[in-house]
């Protein structure tokens, strides 16, 4: 049931009395305006640790907004190229700027609420009338009607004012959101081609260990044919090679579906994503060295990453809208006014006359079944459901950033032992081909160093991928909160 107190009339009297009561009832409005339902919105408590657990093992000197797009640092013209056209063209990116846009429309609906509203109508009748007293006669009329009507809610209670923070907030949440996408979206790519790199590295190394098992196989076959070896030699190389083959397969097909991420993230076609990443002008076994890089205190980075922002403007947004679930509960206040030029015409005489109303209307709910109050619970269960979100992604985002140093940490020593055992493993190799040559060894010695030696070289591949993956994790954990200083583009 709803109540309705008009001050709207058709008499001079009664718009008079409406037009000098307006002013004061826009001072209370204004007065009221101040008593504000909800008061302001306070963050919840943020605070992360003090220092990260793990200790950077680099030590940076420049910042990562004098290096400009992050992956750049890695010298890699393949990932600025295609970074660059993911985002310039992506569909995450679309979706998310479309999200902004709508969030933007929300917030201009809610705007324009606090706004005056002003319509218009026209109106024109046609009428016939027949007289039951006395001779029968007929009467035709004719009538028109035109005029503007405005209407203004005062805010009393908040609800608008809410309902635009609630907007703008979530806006806000959008643009962060974005931010977020392009930051996910760049770091993806940078990690594909670092794969690709990888896994086409070991794809050559399974092609020379294949030419390397064949020159061996003729060599085995003239032994056998001389006497000098068991047949058995024969076939032992004939398997040996045939499981680097199927290895070879593998690993083509796992190139393939890096190719294939990179051109679903790029937009770009395989020989293209091919050409950049793989093509003529790029070096044999080549993997960028990421630079030194250690990230924000923990306070500077949980203040700056885009999904901490998101999270905590949708709790604000909830906090807001919790005013506006009390606030209409209450009456609402709007001023009204209407004028009309009516023109009528009947019996051959015409009447012209004009009419206006002004004066303010108040709208109360009287009895709702306690819809009103539920739905302020509800509000107030959602911001709960916010909050808990924020600090949700607060601790995600201390975990993930913890988790990327230990990474790098790894990485980086388990670069330098790869690289020792690679080389070991080497040198095995060269003895071992030269003392089956000689007799000294069987070729299932041989045959082993050539395994030791290939295992050695996938570990160092993988660890030198794992090193710069692990820093392009440290920068997306961080939300590019991260200090680093270039190094010279190694060419590993």
């Amino acid at each position: 049931m709803k109540v309705n107190i008009d001050g709207g009339g058709r008499s001079p009297r009664a718009a008079f009395r409406a037009v000098s009561l307006a002013p004061l009832i826009a001072a209370a409005a204004l007065a009221l305006n101040g008593c504000a339902l909800q008061p302001a919105y306070t963050p919840p408590d943020m605070a992360g640790p003090a220092a990260w657990s793990v200790p950077s093992t680099e030590q940076p000197a420049s910042s990562q907004a004098e290096m400009g797009p992050w992956w750049r640092a890695l010298g890699d013209p393949a990932v600025d190229a295609l970074a660059e056209t993911a985002l310039v063209d992506n569909p995450s990116l679309a979706e998310a700027a479309a999200r902004i846009d709508e969030a933007r429309a929300t917030l201009g609906i809610n705007a324009a609420a606090a706004l005056p509203s002003l319509t218009a109508s026209a109106s024109t009748t046609r009428a016939k009338g027949q007289s039951t007293v006395g001779p029968s006669t007929t009467a035709l009329s004719t009538s028109a009607a035109v005029g503007p009507s405005l209407n203004w809610e005062i805010d009393l209670f908040g609800r608008i004012r809410n309902s635009v923070d609630a907007a703008n907030n979530r806006l806000d949440a959008r643009t962060a959101d974005a931010a977020a996408a392009r930051l996910s979206l760049a770091a993806d790519v940078v990690n594909d081609v670092l794969s690709l790199r990888a896994c086409e590295n070991s794809r050559v190394v399974l092609v020379e260990d294949i030419a390397s098992r064949e020159k061996t196989l003729g060599l085995t076959r003239l032994r056998a044919t001389s006497g000098f070896a068991p047949p058995a030699d024969v076939a032992r190389a004939i398997s040996g090679i045939a499981t680097v083959r199927t290895n070879l397969a593998a690993q083509q097909e796992q190139c393939a579906r890096q190719v294939n991420a990179l051109v679903a993230l790029s937009g770009k076609d395989a020989a293209t994503v091919r050409q950049q990443v793989l093509g003529a002008g790029a070096m044999a076994g080549f993997m960028p060295q990421p630079p030194a890089a250690a990230p924000a205190l923990p306070a500077v980075v949980l203040a700056a990453h885009p999904s901490v922002i998101s999270a905590d403007r949708e709790a604000a947004a909830a906090w807001a809208e919790i005013g506006v679930a009390r606030a209409n509960r209450l009456p609402r206040l709007n001023l009204a006014a209407l004028l009309t030029g009516q023109w009528i015409r009947a019996a051959g005489s015409t009447l012209d006359f004009t009419t206006w109303s002004v004066g303010p209307s108040l709208t109360g709910t009287l009895f709702d079944g306690g819809a009103g109050a539920a739905n302020v619970s509800a509000a107030q269960a959602r911001y709960r459901q916010a909050v808990a979100s924020l600090q949700g992604t607060l601790r995600t985002t201390v975990e993930d950033v913890e988790n990327a140093l230990a990474a790098q940490a790894s990485a980086q020593d388990r670069t330098a032992s790869a690289g020792e055992a690679a080389a070991a493993a080497h040198t095995t190799l060269e003895a071992s081909e030269g003392q089956w040559k000689a007799g000294a060894v069987s070729l299932f010695e041989l045959e082993d160093s050539r395994r030791q030696y290939a295992s050695a070289q996938d570990a160092e591949i993988s660890a030198r991928r794992d090193r710069a993956q692990a820093w392009v994790a440290l920068v997306k954990a961080t939300g590019g909160a991260v200090t680093q200083t270039p190094k010279p583009i190694a060419h590993e």
